[in-house]
Parts: structure tokens; sequence; C-alpha cells
């Protein structure tokens, strides 16, 4: 940054944006051009005057409170699912879909990679895409971001003990899913590919009696999934398992699969049960659908946005 006192350029660290970790990311940094209050802490090896836009260091307390109050500001908005309206200069206009709210999609917050922050890889108008809402700029702007589903620091690979479903069953229950019909295995590795390819003719084909309809199904894996799915690789197996159902036949829990996480933690749960008129051929259906495991240990569940000099909660 430049001070328009001196005009010296000075610098401020990571640590010295926001009091609270989670409004350090950079989706919540100071626009370039914006003007901030910042108050020096001293200076780097380097010689450069080293600067702090934290609240406790401008005026002693955080929200009103002193500032070493443990209490934790409110997270982020939840995850939308929006459709892309519009290209325009530095991102993108998308619009809600439950509200029809039209926000802006910076260009650096389109993706992780940014190679994909490029305009030629930017999704295209009318693609549906989900997004976190951040806040309320001044101005009245809504802006959102397609990179921001954690409330922290993404960490490193999870333990051992997550990597697979093996680890998060009985040896019993790992034990009756090994010797699986092939058949049946067959059959889930068929609707498992026709979901994830959302070919929903061929996954009307292969079940009957769904508890979900297609949409809903196609809702649930823009909002929580990490697309693109892949079909399901050999050996998958290893990574569901299954449970007897009185009458005949099983209930199987059975992950799919994307090119960013190998397996996912999207998973589609079947019941597979031989016909009433026909022993040899099998009745499936789709009868769950839910988030699991390492990303959303608590199914899903989203906190409020955080706040901030800077922006409001939207109306």
């Amino acid at each position: 940054m430049r001070l328009e006192e001196s005009g010296e350029e000075a610098f401020v660290d990571i640590t010295s944006v926001h009091n609270h970790p989670l409004c350090r990311n950079p989706e919540y940094w100071p626009d370039v051009g914006e003007r901030i209050q910042v108050r020096a802490v001293g200076r780097r090896p380097s010689g450069q005057l080293q600067m702090s836009h934290r609240e406790s260091a401008l005026d002693g307390v955080l929200g009103g409170l002193p500032t070493r109050d443990p209490s934790v500001p409110p997270g982020l908005g939840p995850i939308e699912r929006a459709v892309v309206v519009a290209h325009r200069d530095g991102g993108l206009r998308v619009r809600l879909v439950e509200s029809g709210r039209v926000c802006t999609l910076p260009a650096a917050l389109v993706s992780d990679d940014p190679t994909e922050c490029a305009e030629e890889n930017w999704p295209a108008v009318g693609e549906r895409i989900r997004v976190r809402r951040l806040g309320v700029w001044p101005g009245g702007e809504v802006r959102v971001s397609c990179t921001m589903f954690t409330d922290g620091p993404v960490p490193g690979p999870p333990p051992s003990f997550y990597a697979s479903r093996t680890n998060r069953a009985s040896k019993s229950v790992i034990a009756y899913t090994r010797t699986l019909p092939e058949a049946v295995v067959d059959r889930v590795r068929q609707v498992g590919d026709a979901v994830s390819a959302r070919d929903w003719d061929r996954a009307e084909e292969l079940t009957s009696g769904n508890r979900l309809d297609w949409e809903e199904i196609d809702d649930f894996m823009t909002t929580y999934g990490q697309p693109p799915y892949t079909p399901l690789p050999d050996g998958f197996e290893t990574d569901m398992y299954a449970a007897p159902i009185h009458g005949g036949g099983n209930w199987i829990d059975c992950l799919l699969w994307t090119e960013a996480e190998r397996p996912s933690d999207v998973e589609i749960s079947l019941k597979i049960t031989p016909a009433p008129d026909d022993p040899d051929r099998l009745d499936a259906s789709l009868v769950r659908m839910r988030a699991i495991g390492f990303r959303h240990p608590e199914r899903h569940d989203q906190r409020p946005r955080p706040q901030g000099p800077g922006w409001t909660p939207p109306s």
C-alpha cells in the first residue's frame, strides 16, 4: 500500500489484515485502490514499513468489546446455487437460484487454480455453479466466491482413518460387502455412472420407486460436490458398504467420484432387491443422498457470514 501523507510504500502482513483468522482470507482483503485505515507497527529487516489493519491496533477494541474478548464472529453465508448471467471486466455476474438476487463473482474468486481464473476458462453464460456469499460491499454490491467453501484454512490430507470407508465400518459389515453378488455390484456401478454423468434418462431406466426426484439430485450434486464427476473406477466397491434388508436384498451406500476428490464426500444410497415376479432380476431404488466425511462432518451444516468494517450482511 501507499501512505497518503508521506507517499511511502508500506506492507500489511496477512496476519495483520483482521483480528479474526477467517477474515484474513484473500476474499476479504481490501480492493486495489480502496482507502483503509492502518497503523505502523514497525519495520521489516529490509527496512520496509510494516502496518496493521487490525481493529485492535487501530482503536483498542474489537466489535465494541475489549480486544481479548474470546467471542468468535459469525461465519460465511451458506453454499448456494447460482446461474451465470454475464461476463464483464474483472469478473462475472451471477443470479442466485433461490432468491433471484444478482451478485458479482470477482475473477480471482472463480477457482483456487489461477489458470481457471483466466477469462477464457470462466463458466459459460447460463451454466449453473455453486457459490458462497461474502457480504454486501459499500455501494450495495453483493459479492460471492467459488473458492471459499470451508470456514478456515483448507487442511492437509485427512488422517488415514478417513481415507477409506473401510475404516468407518465394522469388520462384519466389510466382510458382508465383499461378498455381494457380481450382479448387485454391477447395478451399483451402472446407477453411479448414470448419476455422475447426470444422464437422468439412463438413471430412470435403472431405478424405480426413488425417494428423490432427479432435479433434487442434480441440485444436491451442484451444491455439495466438487464437479466434474467421473465414472466409478475399478475397485470402487472398497469405498462402499452394504447391509442386508429383511425379506431379501441390500441397502448399499456408495461414494461418487470426481476429478478433484477420489472418492468424493457425496454418497448415494441404493436399495437393491430381487424382483417379486423374477428373482433373477434386480429392482433398484435411490433412497438417499448425502454429504459425509471429512469435508462435511456436520452434513453440510453452514454458518452465517463474518461481520466487519467494509461490508454488512444482506438485508
